[in-house]
């Protein structure tokens, strides 16, 4: 395989030619360690807590079921994967402890992966920072570093776990811990430690820099064992990052998203709450970023503090809050986080561009073609690039993340509401829901050629939950909603011709685990998905699996999809190429009795065995137009 570079917004080979990425995560349960037992978050016993001793090897699947997996995504025609790792797989052991095993287990999997044809990016994975704050990401070790005991955040109300709250753990609540204190501080740290917390040291080293210099160190590791393989397109610099306290203009202010009741407990609550005392938080109704108070609930009754012996809250440390002469905490500095010397500041500019330049710069020490594929908040498109690079070096690449809020958290399908997370609109009737879809997708292109030197955009994740509307198509084993979702958000990704990898492929879900973290479920194939909906295992296959230009000598113009016709239109100009083509993937599930081509000065031919058609075009024909649909 070629490795990739980039011209005017497009992923191009040696060749010159136009590389359309068109792929999945993988996988969701990735972000879990194979040991103990695969399902650590639903596991309540001592073992959950045992971070030192778990192996991630067999994530995303056991060696001999890869050559399963691999050519099932390569039948659907995908030929991109967002391959994700986590900081814990790789650093689990503690400070400098490297799983060799892990390393050495991913490099053989991304080897498989080229030999079937497919680029791939790394992808090291987290959501509100770790296993032990509700998510996934960071290794356990680092909160004994710093002074706390991770056992007590639940205990504390100071973080959603599944594996504490077991059967009362409630659906698309984990984002929540992006508030909570543990979450919340050690971003704040890792992005601004050495402007917010200038005094706190670990092994004499200050707090950021101790942070960010173990966590590039263990993805230079990984880097260094597939810098030799052409598929690696490169790595993404931290999966949706969060500012934690970063740019708070007031700590007394709930400042979270939702749709339905949410716990809405402040900042400078949070951070007494970690201390051991109690905080009387309101109880909010949440549409989006706006909400109604409906009531309120005690937190950290049991008045437990969080931090080990001789440690205290790190912003007591540094006088953001302290207790006044009768023992109750009082905010001393509101705005701590919002001015750094009267000047107010901005999370990407000022605090994640620094990070992403020492990232980059580590990253393509090792090899200089690797991209870095960047994000922020995917509701703020914040994300600014300038720079002259050497000859040779790879750029960044927009991986900008974009799902429908409500779908999303309610799990609940209308085609006639959205919500436009950019513009911060909500608008009703089915024509502009869809416009909605489309038009977020072209303001995120539009901004990697207007902010970002016109660089490649890849949609990160997108998707839809499988366990939609209570469950209903693994009752009636029909996928026909989600089969109409799905191709809503795929429209909107043709349309716009950007890359794009869906959330998610998981080889071990079922209906009863589902992606094996958090009580999501939005994998592509499931093992418990019935032959007579997909006999490969897929869930909404023919919104998913659709015709589209792998690679185009010359210039993509347009490109869409009727799913329920089966109609498929391509168009592109010749450009400088003086023998102007392009190859198309022919699904299997939209055209199993044959199909018709109607085109451009020009001929074509078919490849069954790799279902790709190749069209050659006219020299003398400047714009050209590819027309399939299936034979009647």
């Amino acid at each position: 395989m070629d490795r990739l570079s980039s011209e005017n917004g497009f992923f191009t080979d040696s060749k010159g030619y136009v590389i359309l990425l068109r792929g999945v995560n993988l996988a969701g349960s990735s972000k879990i360690p194979v040991k103990p037992d695969g399902t650590t978050q639903f596991d309540q016993s001592e073992s959950f807590l045992n971070h030192k001793s778990v192996s991630f090897v067999g994530r995303p699947f056991p060696e001999n079921q890869a050559e399963e997996h691999f050519s099932r995504l390569k039948k659907w025609g995908f030929n991109f994967l967002r391959f994700l790792v986590t900081w814990e797989a790789i650093e689990h052991k503690g400070p400098g402890k490297y799983d060799e095993e892990y390393l050495n287990y991913i490099a053989r999997m991304v080897k498989l992966a080229e030999k079937k044809g497919f680029y791939l990016f790394i992808d090291p994975h987290q959501d509100v920072w770790s296993r032990f704050t509700g998510g996934d990401g960071a290794p356990g070790w680092l909160f004994d570093e710093i002074g706390m005991d991770m056992r007590k955040f639940g205990e504390a109300g100071l973080s959603i776990v599944q594996h504490e709250k077991g059967n009362e753990y409630q659906k698309m609540v984990w984002p929540l811990n992006y508030q909570k204190y543990p979450t919340a501080s050690m971003f704040t740290l890792f992005f601004g430690g050495n402007v917010f917390a200038p005094a706190s040291r670990i092994h004499g080293k200050r707090i950021q820099d101790f942070l960010q210099d173990h966590y590039i160190n263990s993805i230079l590791k990984l880097a260094r064992k597939l810098s030799k393989f052409k598929n690696v397109v490169g790595f993404d610099s931290l999966n949706e990052p969060s500012p934690g306290f970063i740019a708070r203009k007031n700590l007394r202010e709930f400042s979270g998203f939702g749709f339905g009741k949410t716990l809405a407990s402040t900042p400078f609550q949070e951070m007494y709450m970690s201390e051991g005392h109690s905080a009387n938080a309101d109880i909010r109704f949440m549409i989006g970023l706006k909400g109604v108070t409906i009531g309120k609930k005690l937190l950290n009754p049991d008045q437990i503090s969080i931090w080990k012996e001789k440690n205290h809250c790190v912003w007591r440390k540094h006088g953001v809050w302290d207790f006044d002469p009768n023992g109750a905490p009082m905010l001393l500095k509101p705005d701590y986080f919002y001015k750094v010397n009267g000047k107010k500041i901005a999370f990407f500019n000022d605090f994640m561009k620094p990070f992403i330049i020492s990232y980059k710069n580590a990253l393509q020490k090792v090899n200089k073609s690797f991209f870095i594929f960047i994000e922020s908040d995917p509701t703020e498109l914040d994300l600014n690039w300038s720079e002259e690079n050497p000859k040779g070096h790879a750029t960044v690449v927009n991986a900008t993340h974009w799902y429908d809020p409500v779908l999303l958290l309610t799990k609940k399908y209308y085609d006639w509401f959205a919500v436009h997370t950019l513009k911060r609109t909500i608008v009703f009737g089915k024509v502009n829901a869809r416009e909605v879809y489309e038009n977020t997708i072209k303001m995120i292109r539009d901004h990697s050629k207007a902010f970002m030197q016109n660089c490649p955009t890849v949609i990160g994740e997108t998707g839809i939950p499988m366990d939609l509307n209570d469950r209903i198509a693994f009752k009636r084993k029909d996928y026909s909603l989600h089969k109409k979702a799905l191709d809503a958000i795929m429209n909107a990704v043709d349309r716009n011709l950007v890359n794009v990898t869906l959330w998610n492929y998981t080889p071990d879900n079922t209906h009863t685990l589902g992606d094996r973290w958090n009580d999501e479920d939005l994998s592509i194939f499931s093992k418990d998905t019935q032959p007579s909906v997909d006999a490969d295992g897929g869930r909404a296959t023919a919104a998913f699996s659709r015709p589209y230009p792998v690679s185009t000598r010359g210039i993509p113009v347009s490109l869409s999809f009727d799913m329920e016709k089966g109609l498929f239109k391509y168009s592109f100009k010749k450009g400088n190429f003086s023998n102007p083509e392009c190859a198309i993937f022919i699904p299997e599930i939209h055209y199993r009795t044959g199909f018709k081509v109607l085109h451009s000065a020009g001929s074509y031919e078919y490849n069954l065995n790799d279902r790709i058609l190749r069209f050659k075009g006219d020299k003398k024909t400047d714009l050209f137009g590819i027309t399939i649909l299936p034979e009647k």
